[in-house]
């Protein structure tokens, strides 16, 4: 979905030459797009940022399985709401159109963030200081996590039941905004919880 037909264009070339897509639906309309996500099914919808952090919600929430990828000329400082919101990815409408490729097929598997977007995520993160509001015991679990020990792994690390790790990492992830398992050992990582 964008608002530039050429772009529009321009992806479903990329990707059809890539050989990265079985079918291709676009539209410069959200009413449409939704219309399109119910008839289509897409395991990928890539979006031009403009006016977009509203229909990302809905994504997440009306079609969790999608996978939502950005794709935009703006500065990356714009495009960390996006992530927020819940996108998977970011490419830049600079990039060629093999990184696009390659971005829809990686975004399937986990997220596709840029090192200075995801440097720039920490940055926010350190500076709101989110970190700081975890308890020293679920510090503990994301040390763990940073280590990529699994739920059982950390139970035994830290003497604690399976299922209190679980509650842990539930309440971590509400705290710093993920819900998924790779951005928070990514985060736990750059906040050097190991």
């Amino acid at each position: 979905m964008d608002h530039h037909p050429v772009t529009r264009d321009g992806v479903g070339l990329c990707l059809t030459k890539a050989g990265v897509a079985q079918s291709i639906a676009d539209t410069s309309d959200i009413d449409e797009a939704q219309s399109l996500l119910e008839e289509f099914r897409p395991d990928v919808v890539s979006l031009g940022y403009h006016g977009a952090l509203g229909f990302i919600r809905h994504l997440r929430e009306r079609h969790p399985a999608v996978r939502v990828l950005v794709l935009s000329h703006a500065p990356l400082v714009e495009i960390v709401p996006a992530i927020r919101a819940g996108a998977h990815g970011y490419v830049s409408k600079a990039a060629p159109g093999t990184a696009l490729a390659e971005a829809v097929t990686q975004v399937i598997d986990g997220p596709v963030l840029p090192n200075e977007l995801a440097a720039l995520i920490v940055d926010q993160f350190r500076r709101t200081e989110d970190l700081p509001r975890l308890t020293p015991r679920e510090r503990d679990v994301l040390r763990c996590l940073a280590k990529a020990y699994d739920n059982d792994e950390i139970a035994d690390e830290l003497g604690i039941a399976v299922r209190t790790v679980n509650r842990h990492l539930e309440t971590i992830r509400d705290k710093l905004g993920t819900r998924r398992r790779s951005h928070l050992m990514r985060l736990a990582r750059a906040f050097h919880a190991t």
